[in-house]
């Protein structure tokens, strides 16, 4: 199960959220935004919303009454998912019925009908109500199988058969739909945040703060985390004999350790063999004077040192290590929320924790991948090579805190402008990636046309092995064509055409390079530049409802480099790509404007190509 969208109301900086929608085809979303924005609640809500408890700070301020403060999340029922199974497992807990092993207890046809549902809590004077859709509710009550007769005899069979009583293994009441909502919430994804204070291993926990459940104790869940795996008890432990004690001690440590090493095998903040230790410490006293549990790790460079004396990244590894771990053990489907998982760390950390999402969200042959949500500001947790996933968080002045999804946020205030900016500066950190240079390559005039000349490639199932490679300006290409030279090189450059300025500005660009580079030949320049005809930008050569693909909001007008808008024109174009690259745009989608356009262009460029193949 994945859950497909949410809604949040009332809670701390946000109003009302709007319905977020979230990719079917990607496991991890990206809230972006500056700080104070708004992320952190964000995620705050969706875990009070697991936990079935609002945090009393997150109630916005009012004068007047109270608002009603509500989450709801909506979870797709995957093909895999046999959700039958699933709920009649929770139900025969939950009532603990007696079932025989193969007895049915709910209609699976019935509830195969069901393919998502809606649950949503609400907290109105520090009362917390959930429900289901309605929908969900009523095909469930529907499916509730009757139990099987007992079979009897004689006098007492005859009387039963006049009298035809049913009974239901369960009885649900229309007014009981929060009983059923709980129902399909346990069968649900398990929304997991992780916290950097009490979720990061400490250097020590007295084991009277276990035993009081003082949950809110530095590294608390850590410790109880590594107690699940281990399969142990640390309180327990301080009964037991030295000797027993001691024995067990070097079992789970090794456990413990080998355990890490399989699960992560990959270089981990830079090491790539990690051990992971307790050394428990009897006292005989009571609270701090009491017995205390240590923590170390150790890599092969060094001595075994307390958690905090080792860098943050490898300790953050560590402790999400023991939390997804923990929870791998009794639930298949996760929905983990990080929280803004940069700060404090390098830039060598932040991308080690990237490469980490991915393989998380990834999963393999043994486990489906997690769902995984992070709000950041940083360029380095910025994929540009997935922009769709991302999610700008807003903080207006009169709206509260708004999510907008990248492609349709109009750049129109200062605010959005800081949105933006890790990510711009994310697509300017990657700048790296068209540098090299191929064989054969297109020298574009800006990193807009390379993602649309690369989308397009792949829609027109064009093979040709050369590499779009973009300038910045007409001097830059200069300098592209220069190096290809230098470097023998094949190359051909596109520049686009300003037919509203009599082609002047186009002419301008070819005469630079039929000047710096072919001394004043046209014949030559013509057969290495090509001039997009009637053509003013990119975006040109697209039809009104070619770019309505990338963002159905986007108005008519005859000027699409407009419409689309200066300062959003390189996201606009690398969704253009990502969308092509996933095959989610295809040919047939294309109008035959844009196809028409494009082939020309195509043409030229193998045409090119095959005649210098040709020389060589």
């Amino acid at each position: 199960m994945k859950l497909k969208k949410f809604r949040i109301q009332n809670y701390c900086s946000i109003i009302d959220s709007g319905v977020i929608e979230l990719s079917e085809n990607d496991n991890v979303s990206v809230f972006a935004g500056q700080n104070e924005s708004g992320k952190s609640s964000l995620l705050r809500a969706l875990y009070d919303f697991e936990r079935g408890k609002f945090e009393p700070d997150s109630m916005p301020f009012s004068k007047g009454q109270k608002p009603i403060q509500s989450v709801s999340c909506t979870y797709r029922i995957e093909q895999s998912d046999d959700i039958a199974d699933i709920l009649s497992d929770i139900v025969i807990d939950d009532y603990k019925l007696e079932v025989e092993e193969g007895q049915k207890i709910l209609d699976e046809n019935k509830l195969k009908k069901i393919r998502e549902f809606t649950i949503i809590k609400t907290n109105e004077n520090g009362e917390v109500k959930d429900a289901v859709d309605d929908n969900s509710f009523k095909i469930f009550q529907a499916a509730i199988l009757d139990k099987p007769k007992e079979v009897k005899e004689g006098k007492e069979a005859k009387a039963d058969e006049s009298e035809e009583t049913k009974e239901k293994y369960i009885d649900i009441a229309d007014e009981q739909n929060s009983d059923v909502a709980d129902l399909f919430w346990q069968a649900g994804p398990k929304i997991v945040f992780f916290d950097d204070f009490c979720d990061l291993l400490p250097n020590k926990i007295f084991i009277s703060a276990l035993k009081e459940k003082k949950t809110d104790t530095e590294g608390y869940r850590a410790v109880r985390n590594l107690e699940q795996i281990l399969e142990t008890d640390f309180v327990k432990k301080d009964e037991e004999a030295d000797s027993v004690r001691r024995t067990k001690e070097d079992e789970e440590n090794e456990v413990l350790s080998v355990n890490f090493q399989k699960d992560w095998g990959q270089r981990i903040h830079g090491e790539n063999k990690v051990l992971v230790k307790y050394d428990f410490q009897k006292r005989n006293g009571e609270g701090e004077n009491g017995s205390y549990i240590n923590f170390y790790v150790e890599t092969k460079k060094g001595q075994p040192l307390p958690p905090k004396q080792r860098s943050k990244g490898l300790i953050w590894f560590l402790s999400l290590w023991l939390e997804l771990k923990a929870q791998d053990i009794e639930h298949n489907d996760l929905v983990l929320l990080l929280d803004e998982p940069d700060q404090h760390l390098h830039v060598k950390a932040q991308k080690d924790i990237l490469k980490l999402i991915n393989k998380l969200a990834s999963g393999d042959k043994n486990k489906k991948g997690d769902q995984i949500f992070y709000a950041t500001h940083s360029p380095y947790l910025i994929e540009v090579d997935y922009l769709s996933r991302i999610k700008l968080v807003l903080n207006t002045e009169n709206e509260g805190t708004k999510i907008e999804d990248i492609v349709t946020s109009k750049i129109d205030t200062e605010y959005k402008k800081d949105a933006l900016q890790p990510i711009a500066d994310a697509i300017g950190l990657n700048v790296s990636e068209f540098s090299p240079l191929n064989n054969k390559n297109v020298i574009l005039e800006g990193i807009s046309d390379y993602y649309y000349f690369s989308g397009m490639k792949k829609v027109l199932s064009k093979t040709g092995n050369y590499a779009f490679v973009p300038g910045i300006g007409v001097r830059q290409i200069n300098n592209l064509i220069s190096m290809s030279i230098g470097y023998g090189l094949s190359w051909i450059a596109i520049i686009d055409d300003d037919p509203e300025k009599g082609g002047k500005d186009s002419k301008k660009k070819f005469d630079e390079i039929k000047d710096s580079v072919f001394d004043g030949d046209e014949d030559k320049t013509k057969e290495k530049v090509h001039i997009l005809e009637e053509i003013v930008g990119i975006e040109n050569m697209f039809t009104h409802n070619d770019l309505k693909l990338i963002d159905s909001s986007v108005k008519q007008d005859s000027d699409k480099t407009k419409v689309v808008g200066r300062k959003r024109k390189v996201l606009f174009s690398k969704l253009f790509f990502e969308k092509a690259d996933k095959g989610e745009i295809t040919e047939d989608k294309i109008s035959k404007t844009a196809k028409d356009n494009f082939k020309k262009a195509f043409d030229f460029i193998e045409r090119n190509f095959v005649k210098s193949n040709k020389n060589s």
